[in-house]
């Protein structure tokens, strides 16, 4: 029997440690006689068989591993020491950003954020998260023409996105043209990211908030701004035909939509809220 996940050992290279074997979060893995590593029968790929994690293919000091048709000279290695420093960085002097440029990204720089993307962790590892994308600055500005003018017809009704009333919505546009670049609904960002996956899956609002704080680190390291647009999807769940044309199934969640594109203001340095935290610290001793 061929096993499904397609799993490989280099004989010759591998060296009997067990790392593999302690890291198969399936169990599936296991030493021969000889002390060579192995797989057991797999005829799924899911909770039931193999959770297709790669964890033996990353672990194996030797690279003795190829696991569901990938190979180990093709994995990106692990970043150097002075990755914390950096990431302390990223950190600190991401922000909203509410002025973009009104111009595409290159399709390329996109392409491979969301080919990293996939890397992302998931509740389960049932990797199940889709991503909707908009790219194009047309088809955003189609799109922000049609949540305009269902939001104008909201207002006739009296009738109000989640948390919002009539006041903070007259709050709200009268920032709309200095702070938010002349857009409240997307904060002038040229393309939208929208991650979604089955509502079946208990993990679905975890997954879908991890791909989307993943996403924003990927894309300021890239130089790119990004911005997390709760308002428009409130106002989308008052108007079932914009969620429509964007071809998200209807029993998939959302749980919000980021605005992503080139800043058009490139901010001097981090702000400084290392003291803000709110930390509560549990002694059982």
């Amino acid at each position: 029997m061929e096993n499904k996940n397609l799993f490989e050992a280099d004989t010759s290279k591998c060296i009997g440690c067990g790392l593999c074997k302690k890291v198969c979060p399936a169990m599936l893995l296991d030493l021969d006689e000889n002390g060579k590593c192995f797989s057991k029968p797999v005829s799924e790929l899911n909770w039931y068989g193999c959770w297709k994690c790669q964890h033996c293919l990353a672990v194996c000091p030797a690279g003795a591993i190829r696991v569901l048709g990938k190979h180990p000279e093709d994995s990106l290695l692990p970043p150097g020491r002075q990755i914390a420093d950096d990431l302390d960085a990223l950190v600190a002097n991401r922000r909203s950003c509410r002025h973009f440029r009104q111009e595409n990204v290159d399709p390329e720089l996109t392409r491979h954020l969301l080919h990293i993307l996939s890397n992302m962790p998931s509740g389960g590892n049932k990797q199940a998260v889709e991503y909707t994308v908009i790219d194009r600055i047309e088809d955003v500005r189609q799109l922000l023409g049609r949540i305009r003018s269902g939001y104008q017809k909201m207002k006739e009704r009296k009738e109000y996105p989640y948390s919002w009333d009539e006041e903070s919505l007259r709050i709200m546009e009268s920032r709309e043209e200095q702070a938010m670049n002349g857009d409240m609904f997307f904060c002038s960002a040229p393309h939208l990211f929208i991650p979604h996956m089955p509502r079946k899956f208990n993990t679905c609002a975890i997954d879908t908030s991890m791909a989307l704080a993943y996403f924003e680190l990927l894309a300021n390291a890239h130089g790119l701004g990004t911005v997390y647009l709760g308002f428009p999807h409130h106002i989308m769940h008052h108007i079932p035909e914009l969620e429509g044309i964007l071809e998200i199934p209807e029993d998939h969640y959302i749980g919000v939509l980021m605005g992503f594109g080139y800043p058009e203001i490139e901010y001097a340095r981090g702000v400084q809220r290392e003291d803000g935290a709110r930390i509560h610290r549990v002694r059982f001793l």
